[in-house]
């Protein structure tokens, strides 16, 4: 099973690491479609039930853009076990040809030794106790396979927040702005405060954050195309899914807790501003409650199938499998 969503700030991601399912936010514009709503921050892209679901449904999305016949889809993106992996720009709109070479090829049964996973320490225990060993847990299994685990620093993600916020704000007020007058009354307080607050932000405010967006982007491509890491490792989330008070459940427009909301956000806006992939998947599940963990892993642009390759060699960190 598949579904469709939309994720300008987790939106495919934090669900589905709270329902343990897996969601996969492909590179920026890898699946093409056109949203006024958060333009240069929405990614369309995949629930699934398997990897191997999502993988599917990724692949079919992404080759529609470049229109092949059904035999050549079969071809190139099932069956290439052996082609050499690419990251040139030779598709549609300056995108690389979608493959999956990776995650299908069996000319490497060992996939995970030697596989470089950065991980940023402080950023990663900045969350619950059952997270955080259900993470370094994970790690711990990728070290047992041969992979390399190093430690980066990507201490500007605070920052980078607040200009994801000055962002998704300023993009979702302007596209709103022609609707207000006929459909205010349709709106929960809570959605018209947060459509205020961003037509508050200034140019100079809005420019800001793209400076500060430039620099995550910059960090992002040395870390990986000078060969440092082949991926960032951290938890989807800081918790597993809260617990929704039994008043909130009568209310008709449900409820904006925006510390919740930030709180579940700490881990999935670095994708959304620079545009990298990730992939969530379940690890664990909570002691307590018996809710799903799910570990959150981002790749370089364009190599989804490093995603889709590594989720599926965690499987076994679940003690039933998926």
């Amino acid at each position: 099973p598949v579904a469709l969503g939309m994720d300008g700030g987790g939106s495919i991601r934090i669900p589905s690491s709270l329902c343990g399912c897996i969601g996969i936010k492909p590179t920026f514009q890898r699946l093409s479609f056109q949203s006024d709503v958060a333009p240069s921050l929405a990614h369309l892209g995949v629930f699934a039930g398997s990897v191997n679901d999502a993988a599917i449904a990724y692949a079919i999305m992404a080759r529609r853009r470049q229109e092949p016949s059904q035999e050549q889809y079969l071809e190139t993106e099932l069956q290439a076990e052996t082609q050499p992996q690419s990251n040139s720009r030779d598709g549609p709109n300056n995108c690389p040809d979608i493959h999956l070479h990776d995650f299908v090829s069996k000319t490497k049964p060992e996939y995970l030794k030697g596989l470089r996973i950065g991980v940023f320490w402080d950023h990663l225990e900045d969350a619950e106790d059952n997270v955080v060993n259900a993470t370094k847990k994970a790690i711990e299994f990728f070290r047992s396979q041969g992979s390399l685990i190093i430690d980066i620093n990507l201490s500007y993600l605070r920052d980078l927040h607040l200009a994801h916020s000055v962002t998704i704000l300023t993009e979702m007020s302007l596209f709103m702005e022609e609707h207000l007058k006929d459909y205010s009354k349709d709106l929960a307080g809570e959605t018209i405060c947060a459509l205020s607050y961003g037509r508050s932000f200034t140019g100079r405010e809005f420019l800001a954050a793209q400076k500060i967006r430039k620099f995550a982007m910059s960090q992002v491509e040395d870390l990986f195309r000078n060969d440092k890491v082949d991926i960032i490792l951290s938890p989807a989330t800081p918790c597993p899914a809260p617990k929704i008070k039994e008043e909130i459940l009568t209310l008709v427009s449900g409820e904006l807790d925006s510390i919740q909301t930030t709180t579940l956000m700490r881990y999935v806006i670095h994708g959304n501003m620079t545009g990298i992939p990730g992939i969530v998947f379940p690890i664990d599940y909570d002691k307590e409650t018996g809710l799903p963990i799910s570990l959150l892993i981002q790749a370089a642009h364009w190599r989804e199938d490093i995603l889709f390759r590594i989720a599926k060699e965690a499987e076994s960190l679940l003690p039933m499998g998926w």
